[in-house]
């Protein structure tokens, strides 16, 4: 199963639509793809207190236990001051710094241009890292343009990419990448 993690609030944003996408791609690739919509689920702030041992029913114990029962996860944001965005940033803070160990995770990023999602894209690798998981080479940046008739095919294109290294990491393909193709003498 892949674990979706929505870091926007707004229910009609471009992130929403865009992890929508991965999400269809991720179910037609074979994957369960099970949305975590923080803005919804999950708002309390981080409390330091609670982080050890989260009481369970929490909001905490939740988002740990769905992360724990993901296979891959993929964490989506919007774009906020160059940067992902806080109501992703506190649910971070909530896991506990094995939680994504060992498994990929997809990063993708949604704002005004292909700067700003570069930016965010690469601010969520070393979070990843810190939680002892492996960011996918290919991350996903969506600008404004590129989902104002559909989903951008490049954009389409960079999705299909990220699956396809998630699927890897995981060992679902055999699929061998053209540039690691080479002659051996």
């Amino acid at each position: 199963m892949i674990v979706g993690i929505l870091g926007s609030a707004s229910p009609t944003s471009g992130t929403r639509t865009a992890l929508d996408a991965v999400a269809r791609r991720c179910r037609a690739a074979g994957h369960e793809f099970d949305l975590v919509d923080l803005a919804v689920e999950y708002r309390e702030l981080h409390d330091v207190a609670r982080h050890d041992a989260p009481p369970p029913g929490s909001q905490i114990a939740a988002l740990r236990a769905r992360v724990r029962a993901a296979d891959a996860l993929v964490l989506a944001t919007p774009v906020h001051h160059g940067t992902f965005s806080g109501l992703l940033k506190n649910a971070l803070d909530h896991l506990a710094g094995d939680e994504f160990a060992g498994r990929p995770v997809g990063l993708l990023a949604h704002g005004s241009g292909a700067k700003a999602v570069t930016g965010a894209v690469d601010s969520l690798r070393p979070v990843v890292r810190a939680l002892q998981g492996w960011s996918t080479p290919t991350g996903v940046g969506v600008a404004a343009a590129d989902l104002l008739d559909g989903i951008a095919p490049l954009v389409e294109t960079r999705i299909e990419e990220m699956v396809e290294q998630i699927d890897l990491f995981l060992g679902r393909t055999r699929r061998v990448p053209e540039a690691a193709v080479g002659v051996v003498s």
